[in-house]
């Protein structure tokens, strides 16, 4: 196989087993199932354990006191691609770096990953900004129709070079557990993500629910919104669990026994990774109405909007209520998780994408 493929990690995404983000986890799916496996490398900063040591390759920042650090780290990835040019480099979520390296290597087909909203990231938020990228991208790849909207705002020409690629993952590998009476929360313990909400509909529906009870899973703690949410909890006591940061597999085994996953985000989620790792555990799900989510859930959850304490309240209610509801959305999720969110399909859709512009650049 020819070609060659350079994968570019923002510099703060950490490829590690012990700590990683969602983008890492999204990576490192694509590659497992790519065609294209042994000819790419995922370029990032330095761990001491990498998910992937084989494909992994470690970056030291050129950093300089004048340089802005996105700007030392897209330095040095150039420095390590210019002894063997590559044919491609996926650029993830940094304009900056696009930027420059589309202009070392002119040859390659560059392109452009979105996980979040473009709007809101330094470098695309005007249209002007947006087409400037596009006069120079292969591909622009966003993570959701919702952030394929936003990139396109104010853009006409050369749209269908703009396509849309999920964060997805192996929902086959995932092995749902016999389910216990547990309302599960994964995420960062802020304000988007809807924790206090949350923690107000526990606190409302919990004492009419004896045996059931709550795990919310993350960190990122802001002191004064976590004190809001610890003293909205304190009544429960023991009913509610916070053991603060998990690894991604005891996260997995978390989503596995949970009956129900709750995702109350406040903010537009570009595409709801979590919404995918708790229906492919076979978890009934509820999550907010906005940004990606609703395309990631489809028809197999609960949308409550505006994801306020009441509908959350109310959403629960109905599924820690009714035995056969739940079970339906416990089905359903799977289901479409397998059918339509798995990584397979569009791991084999990002390589037949890389065989059109190697044919098109012989």
């Amino acid at each position: 196989m020819s070609a060659r493929i350079a994968i570019v990690l923002p510099r703060k995404e950490t490829f590690a087993l012990d700590r990683f983000g969602a983008i890492a986890l999204v990576v490192e799916a694509y590659v497992r199932h790519s065609a294209y496996r042994p000819v790419t490398q995922v370029f990032g900063t330095p761990v001491a354990q990498p998910r992937d040591r084989t494909i992994f390759s470690a970056t030291v920042a050129k950093d300089r006191w004048w340089r802005r650090r996105n700007r030392g780290f897209a330095l040095a990835v150039a420095d390590c691609l210019a002894a063997a040019p590559p044919r491609h480099i996926d650029v993830h979520n940094r304009v900056e770096t696009f930027m420059l390296l589309a202009k070392r290597f002119p040859e390659a087909a560059v392109s452009l990953w979105f996980h979040n909203d473009p709007q809101g990231m330094r470098g695309s938020r005007t249209a002007r900004e947006r087409r400037r990228i596009l006069d120079r991208a292969r591909l622009v790849i966003c993570v959701s129709d919702w952030v394929r909207d936003r990139f396109l705002d104010g853009i006409t020409n050369h749209v269908e070079r703009v396509v849309v690629l999920p964060d997805t993952f192996d929902t086959i590998a995932v092995a749902p557990a016999a389910k216990e009476n547990l309302i599960l929360f994964v995420g960062r313990m802020i304000e988007e993500k809807g924790v206090l909400p949350l923690a107000q509909a526990l606190a409302e529906v919990l004492p009419d629910l004896p045996a059931w009870r709550a795990s919310l899973v993350g960190d990122g703690r802001k002191a004064d919104y976590f004190r809001r949410v610890v003293e909205t909890l304190a009544p429960l006591r023991d009913r509610v669990a916070m053991p603060g940061f998990l690894n991604h597999e005891a996260t997995m085994t978390e989503f596995a026994r949970a009956a129900i996953a709750v995702v109350p985000s406040q903010w537009p989620e570009p595409c709801g990774l979590t919404v995918r790792e708790a229906m492919a555990s076979g978890c009934a799900t509820i999550a907010s109405g906005r940004g990606g989510i609703p395309q990631s859930i489809g028809d197999a959850g609960i949308l409550v909007e505006p994801p306020d304490a009441a509908g959350l309240a109310a959403a629960l209610k109905e599924l820690a209520r009714d035995d056969r509801r739940r079970e339906y959305f416990q089905w359903k999720g799977r289901i479409r998780a397998i059918e339509a969110l798995d990584v397979r399909p569009w791991s084999a859709q990002l390589d037949a994408m890389r065989r059109a512009v190697d044919a098109g650049l012989n």
